[in-house]
């Protein structure tokens, strides 16, 4: 067996051993010393922008490692000219090479140039919809996947592939190198919450009973307010507006809260009442839904003014509660009244976009859609980067319903703006005679059935539902055999009540 010899030293250092001569006084017979062997370097270079790379050199079986310039070199063997030697060069993140060497090269140097790996997959939904702003990482590589769930990675070395998105679970694939294009899917979080009024979490003995509960059960999430209908805001917030308008009676200290949830390992959802808000509306009357015979400010049957959903300037101040909520923490934004008014004298309304002539005319619909969409759009592109997820409550019938019932909601088109539709499927609010039903209450989880069958295939994008529960004028089994309903459709539910009262009894265990 041959034996080669190879050292790793600097390339000048070799070459300029080379190029030294012996001298000999005159008249002396001494042999001149037989010319050391030539020394060649191989350079590894990175094919998709020639930097020099961090690779194994191995040539007849000696493994070598490229100096921070990317070359290694080689001493010349005579016997490579009989037979080739082989060289293989591998390094992390491209595609290995292998060639042969017969002679030394003329200009001392052999360049190769490494392809690199290229990643490519989609990552999609149970369903099989692309799943966009999925967070990939794979080594010291990140990226996101675009609106059609595609992502790819230059360079991509074996590892382990991680998947993240906000209310998705984590994803972790192990990658050989060997199949360079994937398909991969996620999974939502399958969510179990329940609603906190902004007293109650600032109440300690409620708050504390609230955590055992959730502790104690199969409960890993709390939906607690930021803002209210009334407009309140329930913690010393940092958005000066909401202290202008009097908006402010802060009920919880907000880092404790989250402090608390965290120690629990608690999915942590805040709500935001968003256009139905009488302080700001009448604070500024320029943001306000105005009636369109008085000039003021527009309100419901019950007294409360709304902003005007077609004025973006109405947008402001929601999202900067939505953006501070964020950052402290939440890992959930819940958009609740994001909607166009339903209930008082709609014929008064007057917005800035439209005036309600034009509100049921050919074409208000589309308009009135886009105008939602297009505020939860403009939400989650700010919100999604800072790891929030978004979700908007809308009403259970829109998803049988063929119309947005007035209101600007079809979860077709909200579901390609957000992460979680929040359909209020409550039994109650169904008159009689509804799908043959006498009492709709009586009949709590077909209702809810009905309503979530009819609505999945209405889903154009990637968000999902998950449903809002009625815990009134129910008992605990019918509420447990609603919430088995939905689970049996693999979604998360969230239990609503106005007082924020629960026990054991309506819960799922903790095995669940």
């Amino acid at each position: 067996m041959r034996q080669t010899l190879i050292f790793v030293v600097s390339l000048a250092m070799l070459f300029t051993a080379c190029a030294g001569q012996s001298t000999v006084a005159g008249g002396d017979s001494v042999r001149q010393p037989d010319p050391p062997p030539p020394v060649f370097g191989v350079s590894v270079l990175a094919g998709d922008d020639l930097t020099p790379l961090a690779a194994s050199v191995e040539i007849d079986s000696v493994a070598l490692d490229t100096d921070p310039a990317g070359t290694v070199a080689v001493v010349w063997n005579e016997e490579w000219r009989d037979e080739p030697a082989a060289i293989t060069v591998v390094a992390p993140g491209f595609m290995p090479r292998s060639l042969e060497i017969a002679a030394v090269p003329e200009d001392g140097i052999i360049e190769v140039r490494l392809d690199p790996v290229v990643l490519r997959g989609t990552v999609s939904t149970d369903a099989g919809r692309p799943l966009p702003s999925v967070t990939v990482q794979l080594g010291g590589a990140e990226v996101r996947t675009n609106g059609r769930g595609e992502f790819t990675i230059v360079r991509a070395a074996p590892g382990s592939i991680d998947l993240s998105r906000p209310a998705w679970e984590t994803a972790i694939t192990p990658w050989n190198g060997e199949i360079t294009e994937l398909d991969l899917t996620l999974t939502p979080l399958m969510v179990r919450a329940l609603r906190v009024s902004g007293p109650k979490a600032g109440d300690p003995d409620s708050w504390q009973e609230i955590l055992s509960l959730a502790d104690g059960s199969a409960i890993n999430a709390l939906v607690i307010d930021t803002k209210d209908e009334r407009g309140r805001v329930f913690h010393d917030t940092s958005v000066e507006l909401a202290h202008t308008i009097g908006a402010v009676s802060a009920k919880y200290d907000l880092d404790q809260v989250l402090a608390d949830m965290e120690a629990l390992g608690l999915y942590k959802i805040t709500r935001i009442v968003t256009f139905q808000d009488p302080p700001l509306a009448e604070f500024d009357l320029s943001l306000a839904a105005r009636n369109a015979d008085t000039g003021r400010a527009w309100e419901t049957s019950n007294g409360r003014a709304w902003l005007d959903p077609t004025d973006p300037a109405s947008w402001e101040y929601p999202l900067a509660l939505a953006e501070e909520a964020c950052r402290r923490g939440f890992d959930e934004i819940q958009f609740d009244y994001v909607r166009f008014p339903s209930d008082g004298v709609i014929s008064d309304l007057d917005f800035d976009d439209f005036d309600f002539d034009e509100y049921y005319s050919t074409g208000a619909q589309q308009k009135r859609v886009d105008t939602i969409a297009a505020f939860l759009q403009t939400a989650h592109d700010l919100l999604h980067p800072l790891g929030c997820a978004v979700a908007a409550d809308i009403f259970a019938i829109v998803l049988e319903s063929r119309t947005d019932e007035g209101i600007g909601q079809m979860p077709g088109p909200l579901s390609t703006a957000i992460d979680v539709l929040s359909p209020m499927i409550y039994s109650y609010a169904y008159n009689s005679g509804w799908k043959g039903f006498k009492d709709p209450n009586e009949h709590a989880p077909e209702i809810v059935a009905l309503a979530l069958d009819a609505g999945i295939p209405r889903l154009d994008g990637f968000g999902i539902y998950r449903p809002w529960v009625q815990r009134a004028f129910l008992d605990s089994d019918e509420i447990l055999n609603v919430q088995a309903e939905v689970e049996a459709r693999d979604l998360g539910w969230m239990l609503w009540s106005a007082t924020t009262d629960f026990n054991f009894a309506m819960l799922p265990p903790a095995d669940e």
